[in-house]
């Protein structure tokens, strides 16, 4: 797991070697579900023995309890790293587990890398409402997700006037760096006008990728489901391809759940594409 958030995180600047003293022959199903969950596919990897070459080789080592087995280097970097063993554990157990070694690995990258992490002095972005005088850039974010492929079955993004007409004033967001440009942004409508429906919403949510992996998404989310709460809404949902896995990672961790796969539900480019419908209640709202 760390030497997949490092590699992942890191988008491949940092050289990692993953081995072990005494390797399982396949790596526990239970792990790859969980780093599945937040955006990383680990399941064509291949436990591989630890060698002194790959130790020799390496500037900075961690080790999780191996001891004696790990071979030393004077003048390596080497961080040990007590974590519970995953082996044998279920999904659940090992939440707990991934979690803390994705916050020591990104420590470590703000260490040994600091381009790849926060920048220097970078502040957490300020949310505030969305106004007309956001559009502009709004628009352009949504048009980068579109253009990469994997956001929406949408191919051009809408003009202003009907974007302002379809999302709910009081719901949407936009995340602003300390100069006021708008690093991402969250919306939501209406799903029906029938009042059973009053309660339920559909979002969406855009960040600019430069501004990715920074906290701007989970921010964003964060606000919605202060807002819709707010408003007595109860569910908030959407659908996400499923290739998408960042943004399937990125809403369980703000609290939404998987409720199902709608299959081969529309075409994209010519290709029929599943659809993952996600929703989050609130456990505020009876």
């Amino acid at each position: 797991m760390a030497a997949a958030f490092l590699t992942h995180l890191t988008q491949g600047r940092v050289q990692v070697r993953s081995a072990g003293s005494t390797p399982a022959e396949t790596v526990n199903p239970a792990v790859v579900e969980a780093m599945k969950e937040v955006g990383i596919d680990i399941s064509a990897e291949i436990p591989k023995v630890l060698t002194t070459e790959a130790v020799q080789a390496s500037d900075v080592v961690i080790t999780m309890g191996c001891g004696d087995a790990c071979p030393f280097f004077p003048g390596k970097r080497y961080l040990d790293w007590r974590l519970d063993d995953p082996a044998g554990r279920g999904v659940a157990a090992v939440r707990p587990i991934r979690d803390e070694i994705e916050t020591r690995i990104r420590t470590l990258i703000a260490e040994i890398l600091p381009s790849a992490g926060p920048k220097t002095g970078w502040a957490a972005p300020r949310i505030v409402a969305m106004t007309p005088e956001h559009a502009a850039e709004v628009l352009a974010i949504y048009q980068f997700g579109i253009d990469e492929g994997q956001a929406t079955f949408e191919t051009t993004a809408p003009t202003w006037q009907q974007f302002d007409t379809v999302k709910l004033t009081s719901h949407r967001h936009v995340a602003l760096d300390e100069a006021g440009r708008v690093l991402g942004w969250v919306a939501a409508s209406p799903v029906s006008d029938r009042c059973v429906y009053s309660g339920v919403v559909e979002h969406s949510v855009y960040v600019h990728p430069d501004a990715r992996n920074l906290g701007v998404g989970l921010a964003l989310l964060h606000a919605l489901v202060a807002s819709t709460e707010q408003a007595g809404i109860w569910t908030i949902q959407s659908g996400i391809f499923p290739e998408n896995l960042p943004s399937l990672a990125l809403h369980a961790r703000a609290g939404f759940r998987v409720i199902g796969i709608r299959e081969r539900i529309g075409r994209h480019h010519g290709v029929w594409r599943d659809v993952t419908m996600i929703e989050r209640r609130s456990p505020l709202i009876s």
